[in-house]
């Protein structure tokens, strides 16, 4: 039996991440309704019906149960602070999920869960590997920008968990191109990790993308966000240490930031905003992301959410192609104005739509 999982154990992942996910969620849904567990509609969402904010927990049980399942025949140091960091930061989300956290607490278990696996895991970044003339990291700059960039990519997939779909479409668009790179690189344990996340996306989406009958809720959001970031480090240090690299390392730090293009442009935006431009908290909450913004100029939350994943792989592809062609600090350059330039459009089109008189706010 051992011998047949580990043959098939890509095969396998993602299929029991989305059966586990997929058949869970009616139960949650059922459970919120009874015990009157629902998202409450504000000035940002719209929603009229009693929607459960508990899908966290059909993805974290999905994804944790079918990974641990599948990668019992590999080994990792790191995996066991992983487990640990998941833990704290499901615990974290449920709680604030269920009974709001104010901000400060919600971010200490952040910081545990990601102060865990930087410290003790020894995931981080070690090196720029040149961009900007910048190349290895002392060991506390390594660990200090590890977690915050950690913590930035957890929050960033929270900033956009606004409208029906996209952080679990964003996921699934990022968690399939780790895939194929780890499939690439002959790495199991993260091509399984990938191809989990997937499958418990997959079934998420089919109860949240149309007609939304649950949200991910901040547990859900924030292991999404975690495991982005793992994704990203870990491809780093593994393309790194391997004989068949998939890019030189300066252009796969490049390649990591064109796959997580879309929450980090958006966060980064909106965190400038309202800390230079309203002077208020980067924690506020407003509609000043580029998905509401798409919602107002007249797009649908499906029409809105497959829209920004198409960019998103637009600029895999590109950042792929194009590292043969530009040097890598040239490339950053390029793809980060032209996504600032491509956010800024829908709210270009709804300042003309408002100067014509054809504007019509979002339901």
């Amino acid at each position: 039996m051992e011998e047949i999982i580990a043959k098939y154990s890509a095969y396998l992942a993602p299929v029991l991440a989305f059966a586990i996910t997929y058949f869970s969620i009616p139960a949650i849904i059922r459970l919120s309704l009874v015990k009157k567990l629902y998202d409450q509609p504000d000035e940002r969402k719209k929603h009229n019906a009693r929607i459960s904010p508990l899908g966290g927990m059909a993805i974290f049980g999905g994804m944790i149960i079918s990974f641990v399942f599948c990668t019992a025949h590999l080994s990792n140091p790191a995996l066991n602070s992983v487990l640990v960091g998941l833990f704290v930061l499901f615990i974290t989300g449920v709680k604030d999920d269920l009974y709001p956290l104010v901000p400060y607490k919600k971010m200490l278990g952040q910081l545990l869960a990601v102060a865990v696996v930087v410290i003790q895991g020894d995931v981080r970044l070690v090196s720029f590997y040149g961009l900007f003339g910048v190349n290895e990291l002392p060991y506390f700059i390594s660990v200090a920008l590890s977690i915050v960039f950690f913590l930035g990519i957890i929050n960033s997939f929270n900033f956009i968990d606004g409208i029906n779909g996209l952080s679990a479409g964003i996921g699934v668009v990022i968690s399939v191109t780790y895939a194929v790179v780890f499939d690439y690189l002959h790495n199991d344990l993260f091509l399984i990790l990938a191809l989990c996340i997937v499958g418990s996306q997959l079934a998420f989406l089919r109860f949240n993308l149309v007609n939304a009958k649950i949200f991910m809720g901040d547990s859900g959001s924030m292991i999404l966000g975690f495991l982005v970031a793992l994704l990203s480090i870990s491809f780093l240090q593994i393309n790194e240490l391997s004989e068949q690299f998939l890019l030189k390392k300066i252009d796969a730090l490049v390649f990591a930031f064109a796959v997580m293009i879309i929450p980090v442009v958006d966060t980064i935006r909106v965190v400038f905003i309202r800390l230079f431009i309203l002077r208020r908290s980067p924690f506020a909450a407003d509609r000043n992301h580029i998905h509401h913004a798409l919602l107002d100029i007249g797009l649908s939350h499906v029409q809105a959410s497959l829209s920004l994943m198409a960019i998103n792989v637009s600029f895999v592809v590109l950042a792929y192609f194009l590292n043969d062609y530009l040097r890598a600090t040239y490339l950053f350059i390029s793809l980060s104005l032209l996504a600032l330039l491509l956010s800024q459009l829908p709210f270009i089109i709804k300042r003309q739509q408002k100067r014509l008189g054809i504007y019509k706010p979002s339901a």
